[in-house]
This record gives structure tokens, C-alpha cells and sequence, in this order.
């Protein structure tokens, strides 16, 4: 398999248990967030990627597409549930929309929810394991 260079990579979080609920404008600008930080090599360490990033509003409206409205809106549910985390320049965190439009510079990480590690299978509520050897079998008629 080849690997690219030039991509980002995506939390499998993301894709496992988030995307059915976000909307199309929380994912463009989930998107961008995910691409300035994560997907971006950190100048001081060039070994590790940035943990934070700053990103104006007028470069969310141009790379997404999305009105200034819209683009505040994904911001603003995207804290809300934990996926993401806006600061200002010193790293004092922004929850509230009012706080962020206050602020000169917004930086912008993936929330804990993104970035924690789960818990272990044994201890998430409602688990059941799977035992080894245990598998579905489909038929081709049932597959649609």
C-alpha cells in the first residue's frame, strides 16, 4: 500500500463515532481545523505536528464555502460537543461565542473527544466482547 506525503490523517474517532451526527458545515470546518493542525508540520519540532493552530474566519469562508454565520455556528457546536477547543494567543480557552468574537486571534485543537484514548474494552459501559472465532456469516441473497 502506498502512503501519501502531502495528506492529513483523520482520527478514526472522527469517522467511527462522530460523523452520522455532524452536519455539513461542523464537518468543513472540522475539515480545516483538522488539516491547519494535525495535518501541518510543527516549525520549532519539525518531528512532530502542530497541536494548535490559528485560522481566521475569512479563511474558514473561503476554503468551506460557508457564510460567516454558518462558519460560527459549526464553530460554536463543535465546542459544544467536545470536538473541538478555540483559545486565544496565550491558550486561555473561548466556549462562548462571545468570549471568541472579544478575542483578536483564534486558535483552534481538536477537543478531547478526538484525542483521549478510550477507554478499555472492559470498562465502557454496555460492552460486549466478542469472543475469538465468533463471526456473521452473510448470504450473497441477503446482501443488498
Amino acid at each position: 500500500m502506498q502512503y501519501y506525503k502531502a495528506s492529513t490523517q483523520l482520527p478514526n474517532r472522527l469517522v467511527d463515532h462522530h460523523l452520522k451526527s455532524l452536519s455539513e458545515s461542523e464537518l468543513k470546518v472540522l475539515l480545516v481545523i483538522l488539516r491547519r493542525t494535525i495535518g501541518m508540520v510543527d516549525r520549532d519540532n519539525s518531528s512532530q505536528r502542530k497541536d494548535r493552530g490559528w485560522i481566521s474566519q475569512k479563511l474558514f469562508m473561503v476554503i468551506t464555502g460557508l457564510s460567516n454565520r454558518a462558519v460560527s455556528s459549526a464553530v460554536s457546536s463543535l465546542v459544544r460537543k467536545g470536538l473541538i477547543t478555540v483559545t486565544d494567543i496565550e491558550g486561555n480557552p473561548l466556549a462562548s461565542a462571545g468570549s471568541r468574537k472579544a478575542a483578536s486571534r483564534l486558535h483552534y485543537a481538536l477537543g478531547s473527544v478526538l484525542v483521549a484514548k478510550p477507554a478499555p474494552a472492559s470498562e465502557r459501559q454496555g460492552h460486549i466482547s466478542v469472543k475469538k472465532g465468533h463471526t456473521i456469516k452473510l448470504n450473497r441473497d441477503t446482501i443488498v
